[in-house]
């Protein structure tokens, strides 16, 4: 019985450890695999040529950031930002982010053909805020910059809520 045991012990230990080396060599493989496919493909020719800026839509803006001041909680208070396309095509507006309930944002014309302006209106709520606040408007767009962000501050001052500081 002690022979037997000690047999299947080490045909045990025998079937492990070509289990753990079938493991370790599939392991290997696939590991090979995903690197020879991150490889493959054509390449890409690396360009030493500055990027060809005709055909590019681009915001200039008047204000990128706008101070309301000081508003009473409560208060609704708006500000316009003025962008001019200052590009050679037009620039097209595709999504905004105001990161934030207590913002809207009108776009009147989410197109601005070379040359023209456009107005983006930002309208802010104070209901619930109190103290110092700076709130961040991200547009998209397929401008050279396809990620916009614009500012608001406002100094709220709120009898409900008062925040010693």
């Amino acid at each position: 019985m002690k022979i037997s045991l000690q047999s299947t012990v080490k045909s045990l230990q025998s079937t492990v450890k070509s289990l753990q080396l079938c493991l370790a060599i599939f392991v290997f493989g696939i590991f090979g695999l995903m690197i020879d496919s991150c490889n493959s493909g054509p390449k890409k020719p690396v360009s030493n040529e500055p990027i060809n800026q005709s055909g590019l839509a681009k915001y200039k803006f008047t204000e990128e950031i706008h101070d309301f001041g000081p508003v009473q909680a409560g208060e609704i208070v708006s500000f316009t930002f003025i962008c001019r396309n200052e590009g050679t095509k037009a620039l097209t507006i595709t999504n905004v982010d105001s990161g934030c309930g207590c913002i809207e944002v009108k776009i009147t014309n989410k197109t601005i053909e070379p040359g023209q302006e456009g107005q983006i209106e930002v309208i802010y709520n104070s209901a619930g805020e109190v103290g110092k606040q700076l709130k961040t408007i991200t547009l998209f767009s397929n401008a050279d910059e396809p990620e916009k962000q614009l500012f608001i501050k406002a100094n709220t001052n709120n009898d409900i809520i008062e925040i010693n500081s």
